[in-house]
């Protein structure tokens, strides 16, 4: 087919489209093409080359029309446009005409606006009643007809969505090739046949037959939509869940002629849902629920137990010295005992009872509807089986105790937090008086035992602010390649005699005495003074920033004065923030990063995937770098689940335009497989451990290291 005679088809359809040869020349442009894109690029025109356009290098671009010359179907596109307002469209390229001994191969380059798909069914039935009108002008001559026959079939073809259309009563005229993999049926076998025979839809959840949305929608005369919980059984069994609409097809005085279906599988993205949701409310080592889902429970057990009618109780379980586990056989194996012991305490569950891992060697029991006879014997039951239960390793054996507190829920109960605290204070108790044991809370005597522990490792805190105690220590943050990138992590340490205590022993108690805004201006005041020294000349920091601080202006009143006199103190600092702390105060950290990103600060969001796990936040929070929770990272090379979320959370966080790093990088399978998957940065033990900085750093090693600026993959020549 000639130009011209592209340009004529083309101007049928309500998309943008590009005709180029195999060396990327513009051969011809539709009318919504030459409107669209003289919008960003006036100076578009026939015979110039897609190059001038796109900021891929001349052999990226080679490589993008090769591999659209083999594809009959349209392919996402991998262009990098020079406008900005470009990045929210849509591209997709596809064979148009193969190569003959004359003539070069053609590539189609669809170009769709954002706006399009909340159009696109609108769109769909505008082009088909074109079709229709055309159909019948080109019957005249048999040429017409068969250039408007192609048409036809290159529009469906093209059509990443399966399509099908029926006549007036409801049976089938055709399907698109979409339609006809997902559906089983050729459209040669299943014409005239009852739409419901070849579109069989059931419920997802219920399992029952949907009644026919076709002979519904023709009914109506008016567009029918479901976008949840629709599965479509195909011929061969095969089942897909799809979201789908149903349209009538009218003509230019309104006389429905027929119907269209429209719809796509989703089947990815929702078992991607399901297990975003299932990782939101499970603890990945063990598989039962976590903290946050406890916590849910446990302030919906509040409420009815606020009614006055039923009476429930929180176990709150701690093992014994697992710390030695740990220590003498290392942390594989201490992964494992806790596995058993959470099939141990699952094997005594009673129905309605609720389990979870609250965090480390800790575990909580809701119990429900109980007395206190009941409970002793149920309390008593999980210590007894946890006592005789032997734990072997190879040729070492473990004897597994451990420390329960217990407290009841009633209409006497004040919040969570308070339950949470007393279960804790019963637990203390129990271990205080000698472990391997079970304490029920008593306010009259247990109360005073509260502050016992906790003020202890307060007035720590307390010296080390005043005394500058606190000690910080760095962890390497590199290029997926683990090339050097003079980048580091910021950790908190508190000194306590010859041994440091970490973050997650301290941090809990700083939080309930309202102490993180001082410990967090302690940590930025260091590495801003660290910064301003030039002592490490071309050094990155990222410094975590708590939810409480996020709320104050403290903080970022602190920086705006530093940065207005310094401005390489951005240059060298990332801000991180938890996901939970950031969708916890949504709109704290919102306004808190956008202030600061105005002076060029740069963020990252930590732990991403164990929080909340809602993609849709990331478009909220102008965050620059998203770090992969090292709960997902740790075993992809051994689990295939934990594969595919690293790999689908890197592929997100780098269509909006953000940055990736993953944590608890452990062996060099690790780094390969994230390096493979695109990750562009990493971090954890087999890249350095979390150790000091040298007294006296070497200059920075390549133009790339310094500066937030030069955080992107090294060029391929590197």
């Amino acid at each position: 087919m000639d130009v011209s005679g592209f340009v004529k088809i083309a101007n049928g359809f309500p998309e943008a489209l590009i005709l180029l040869n195999k060396d990327g020349e513009i051969l011809a442009l539709n009318n919504h093409a030459g409107v669209f894109l003289s919008k960003h690029f006036p100076q578009v025109k026939q015979q110039h080359s897609l190059q001038h356009y796109v900021l891929n290098t001349e052999d990226q671009l080679k490589q993008i029309l090769r591999t659209w010359s083999r594809s009959n179907s349209p392919l996402p596109s991998t262009l990098k446009w020079n406008s900005h307002a470009l990045k929210s469209w849509t591209f997709q390229g596809f064979l148009f005409e193969p190569a003959t001994d004359t003539e070069s191969a053609k590539m189609v380059l669809r170009c769709i606006p954002a706006a399009h798909n909340r159009n696109e069914f609108t769109a769909l039935n505008k082009e088909l009643e074109k079709t229709q009108a055309s159909l019948r002008k080109l019957l005249e001559t048999r040429e017409a007809f068969e250039q408007q026959s192609q048409l036809a079939a290159v529009t469906l073809s093209s059509i990443a969505d399966a399509v099908i259309t029926t006549c007036v009563e409801g049976k089938v005229m055709s399907l698109n090739p979409v339609a006809e993999k997902l559906t089983g049926w050729s459209s040669d076998e299943c014409r005239g046949k009852p739409s419901a025979s070849v579109f069989n839809i059931i419920d997802e959840d219920s399992r029952i037959s949907c009644h026919d949305p076709v002979i519904h929608s023709l009914q109506m005369n008016k567009l029918i939509a479901l976008n949840n919980h629709t599965t479509l059984i195909s011929q061969t069994g095969t089942e897909y869940v799809i979201e789908f609409s149903v349209s009538p097809i009218r003509n230019k005085s309104g006389e429905v002629l027929g119907a269209v279906v429209v719809f796509h599988d989703v089947t990815a993205d929702r078992l991607a849902r399901r297990q975003l949701q299932y990782l939101a409310q499970h603890d990945m080592l063990t598989g039962l629920h976590n903290r946050f889902y406890f916590e849910q429970e446990l302030s919906r057990l509040i409420n009815i137990a606020h009614r006055g009618k039923t009476t429930f109780a929180l176990l709150y379980i701690d093992l014994d010295q697992f710390k030695i586990v740990n220590d003498t056989a290392g942390h594989g194996v201490g992964d494992s005992l806790l596995i058993e012991v959470a099939k141990l305490f699952g094997a005594r569950l009673r129905s309605g009872d609720i389990l979870a891992r609250l965090g480390g060697d800790e575990f909580g029991i809701l119990l429900q509807n109980v007395n206190t006879e009941e409970l002793h014997n149920v309390v008593t039951s999980y210590q007894s089986t946890l006592s005789s239960f032997i734990y072997t390793w190879g040729d070492q054996q473990f004897n597994v105790f451990s420390s329960m507190g217990v407290t009841l829920i009633d209409d006497h109960t004040a919040s969570k937090a308070e339950v949470l605290r007393q279960a804790d204070i019963a637990c203390y108790v129990a271990k205080n008086n000698g472990r391997n044991q079970y304490h029920f809370y008593n306010d009259a005597t247990d109360n005073k035992m509260q502050d016992i522990g906790e003020f202890t490792l307060l007035n720590k805190i307390n010296d080390a602010l005043l005394k500058n105690q606190f000690k910080l220590l760095f962890q390497p943050i590199t290029y997926a390649d683990g090339s050097s990138l003079d980048y580091f992590e910021t950790l908190l340490r508190l000194p306590d005699h010859d041994q440091l205590i970490t973050p997650n022993i301290f941090i809990p108690v700083a939080k309930r005495n309202s102490m993180m805004l001082k410990i967090d201006m302690w940590v930025m005041e260091k590495v801003v003074s660290m910064i301003e020294s030039n002592h490490y000349p071309g050094y990155t920091f990222s410094v975590n920033i708590s939810g409480s601080s996020i709320n104050n202006n403290e903080i970022s009143s602190f920086l705006v004065t530093k940065i207005k006199n310094n401005n390489a103190i951005a240059d060298a600092m990332i801000i991180e923030i938890t996901e939970t702390e950031a969708i916890t105060h949504i709109e704290g950290a919102a306004g808190f990063m956008n202030e600061l990103k105005q002076y060029g600060v740069k963020f990252a969001l930590d732990d991403f995937g164990t929080g909340f796990s809602s993609f849709a936040y990331l478009k909220y929070l102008p965050a620059d770098l998203i770090k992969i929770d090292g709960i997902f990272v740790r075993d992809i090379d051994k689990d295939p689940a934990d594969l595919a979320m690293v790999r689908s959370i890197n592929h997100i966080a780098h269509s909006l335009g953000k940055q990736t790093i993953a944590e608890f990088v452990e062996n060099a399978e690790i780094q390969a497989l994230l390096q493979d998957m695109g990750v562009d940065f990493i971090q954890g033990y087999h890249i350095g451990k979390p150790g000091e900085l040298k007294d006296t750093p070497q200059p920075p090693k390549t133009a790339r290291s310094g500066g937030f600026a030069h955080l992107s993959r090294p060029p391929q020549d590197q």
